[in-house]
């Protein structure tokens, strides 16, 4: 997995940042491309990537502030007049629907591809066998989700060695012990589970809405591989983020040393800062939480 930053701004552009975007880029056995909000021009940003329309399967949106769906129409329509006819999915809190319905009908806009919205609560949202998606709520003036997405686990490597000393050797029936499952070969009951390593854990990675410290613990932040967290003013306001809905650069630091998270990455500043400004507040992070990294308009992280 991979995941690519296309806004990073709050609130409203500046002249090098966006508004938020996020694109997580899968390529284990399936190759498509899931957006994390998608706030105005985001599909200007888009261009300026190897992203394409096409690849994108699904859209999460965290809240219904416009910097975080203002650039939604736009990219629905687009992906029309392009002609994909892949599906969509897109998941959001209560009122997306209307939203998206609504927008489409009054400016007398189509789409000529399946779509699919849900809006969500709590919980789980869906698991394919490859991934599996939770949502949990956040602390923000209005309804607003963190996303965690796990990679499923998988079986560990078949002991080759340990079956060919007991004189199984490779055959049809390895594929049933990779899976782990029981099965006769020569009058005697072979469970496969005996015969795989350590299981091989997938990755795991939370992308947190607007939110300001949370109150309660949540299990949706334990041990990940990655945790991207707005940063969206300074410490020394910590006041008036956190009555706003937001959060410190310091807060998210302590956030990820609570919960043990192997790498953190700010977002979402305020359109106020310079870069000079956010090198300081990252600088200022690692202070408290070393793995801490910044995110800016068209970077790649790799999970």
């Amino acid at each position: 997995m991979y995941i690519q930053f296309l806004g990073t701004n709050a609130g409203s552009p500046s002249s090098r940042r966006n508004v938020s975007s996020i694109a997580l880029i899968l390529n284990s056995n399936i190759y498509e491309i899931w957006l994390f909000d998608c706030g105005e021009a985001t599909q200007h940003r888009i261009l300026y990537t190897s992203i394409k329309l096409t690849k994108i399967r699904k859209i999460f949106i965290t809240h219904m502030h416009g910097d975080h769906i203002f650039g939604l129409l736009g990219l629905l329509t687009s992906r029309s007049i392009n002609n994909c006819n892949n599906s969509l999915e897109i998941y959001g809190s209560k009122g997306i629907k209307k939203y998206i319905y609504m927008s489409l009908k009054y400016t007398n806009s189509y789409i000529n591809f399946p779509l699919n919205i849900f809006e969500i609560n709590e919980g789980e949202l869906f698991n394919n066998g490859v991934y599996k998606v939770d949502c949990f709520l956040l602390n923000h003036s209005i309804e607003c989700y963190g996303y965690k997405i796990k990679k499923c686990d998988k079986n560990g490597h078949l002991n080759v060695k340990k079956l060919i000393s007991e004189n199984i050797y490779p055959s049809h029936i390895y594929k049933y012990l990779k899976l782990g499952k029981k099965i006769y070969f020569n009058n005697r009951l072979l469970d496969g589970k005996k015969y795989l390593g350590k299981k091989i854990l997938g990755k795991s990675i939370s992308i947190l809405g607007d939110t300001s410290p949370l109150k309660n613990s949540c299990i949706y932040l334990n041990n990940l591989d990655l945790l991207v967290h707005e940063s969206t003013l300074n410490n020394n306001m910590y006041k008036e983020a956190n009555s706003r809905g937001h959060s410190t650069n310091i807060q998210a630091a302590l956030l990820a040393k609570k919960y043990n998270v192997k790498k953190l990455i700010i977002t979402h500043f305020s359109s106020r800062y310079s870069y000079k400004d956010i090198i300081k507040m990252l600088n200022d992070c690692r202070k408290f939480f070393s793995k801490t990294y910044i995110a800016k308009d068209f970077s790649i992280f790799k999970i």
